[in-house]
């Protein structure tokens, strides 16, 4: 959530001071405030945030499955970027650790969804499309099989006896 404090001296002040948004309905609202009046604006994210249990599941067993994937086959994770075309190409080396492998899964699931978005500013639907996008990879490229996500977690397990 982003707050953004601002005085309304014209309309165009006030989209200098915040960027582009939406303005329909923001337009008419400030429309009827007198010049010179003082407020902000709260800034919230699309739908709902991500929760605790998704980035856990990430983390504890989506990131040290992948680690594992990328270990088994190979000592670093080396892409290309750039074109040929523009002769812009660029050979990148990455580091086989959790961090190293976070990233480079970031980095291909913004090639893939044509847009870099950061964990931190994901709603929990973009959250699970992510996660989708990692395990279908990690089975793709490195024949690596993530286990669903437990929904029942939390509770205790049954004694056989």
């Amino acid at each position: 959530m982003d707050r953004h404090n601002f005085t309304k001296t014209n309309m165009i002040s006030v989209i200098e001071q915040l960027g582009e948004i939406s303005w329909t309905a923001l337009g008419s609202t400030l429309a009827t405030w007198k010049p010179g009046t003082r407020g902000y604006l709260t800034l919230h994210k699309h739908g709902k945030p991500k929760s605790p249990e998704q980035l856990g599941y990430y983390y504890a067993v989506i990131l040290p499955e992948a680690v594992k994937a990328f270990k088994d086959d190979s000592t670093a994770i080396e892409f290309w970027t750039g074109s040929i075309k523009t002769k812009t190409r660029k050979r990148i080396c990455i580091p086989l650790s959790k961090d190293g492998v976070d990233w480079f899964l970031k980095l291909s699931y913004s090639e893939y969804h044509g847009e870099y978005k950061d964990k931190s500013e994901m709603s929990k639907g973009e959250c699970a499309a992510y996660e989708d996008f990692c395990i279908k990879w990690l089975a793709e490229h490195k024949g690596c099989q993530i286990p669903p996500a437990d929904p029942n977690w939390r509770q205790e397990p049954k004694l056989k006896g």
